[in-house]
C-alpha cells in the first residue's frame, strides 16, 4: 500500500505561462512557488509549475509540465482529471462566461443507482478536464 497525503496530476503543456493563466484565472488555482522550475528563464522544455486549490475542502495539485511543443490533438487525450462540484449547472455557466467551451451535461447511473452529472472541457493544450456533480 502506498501511503500519501497528496496526489499531483501532471498535465503536458506547450506554453507554461498560457497554461498557468488558464488554471489560475479561470479555475482558481494558485501557484506553489517552491516547485517551480523555469528552464532557461522562459519556461523552456522540462519546465514545471505546480498549482493547488489550497483552502478548498479537498486539496488538489496539478503539475503543468512543458514536454510538448504544440497543443495535443483532442483525440490524443484519454485521461480526464475530474473536479467534483456542488452545482454543475452554475459551474458550467461560469466556465462558458469565461470563454471556455464546455460540453453539454450528461448523466450516468451506476450499477447501484447512484447518479452523476458530467460535463467536459479542455485547457489551452487540449488536456481533457471534467466537472462532475454527484446527485446522491
Amino acid at each position: 500500500m502506498i501511503q500519501t497525503n497528496q496526489v499531483v496530476i501532471k498535465l503536458s503543456v506547450s506554453n507554461v505561462p498560457v497554461a498557468q493563466k488558464f488554471y489560475t484565472e479561470k479555475l482558481g488555482f494558485k501557484v506553489v512557488p517552491d516547485y517551480t522550475i523555469n528552464k532557461g528563464g522562459t519556461y523552456e522544455k522540462d519546465s514545471y509549475i505546480q498549482l493547488t486549490n489550497e483552502g478548498m475542502e479537498h486539496k488538489v495539485a496539478l503539475g503543468l509540465y512543458k514536454d510538448i511543443d504544440e497543443p495535443l490533438q483532442p483525440e490524443d487525450t484519454g485521461t480526464a482529471p475530474t473536479f467534483i462540484v456542488k452545482d454543475i449547472d452554475s459551474v458550467r455557466q461560469y466556465l462558458l462566461s469565461e470563454g471556455v467551451d464546455v460540453s453539454d451535461i450528461v448523466e450516468n447511473t451506476s450499477d447501484k443507482g447512484y447518479i452523476d452529472r458530467f460535463a467536459f472541457f479542455s485547457d489551452p493544450d487540449n488536456n481533457t478536464l471534467a466537472i462532475r456533480q454527484n446527485m446522491n
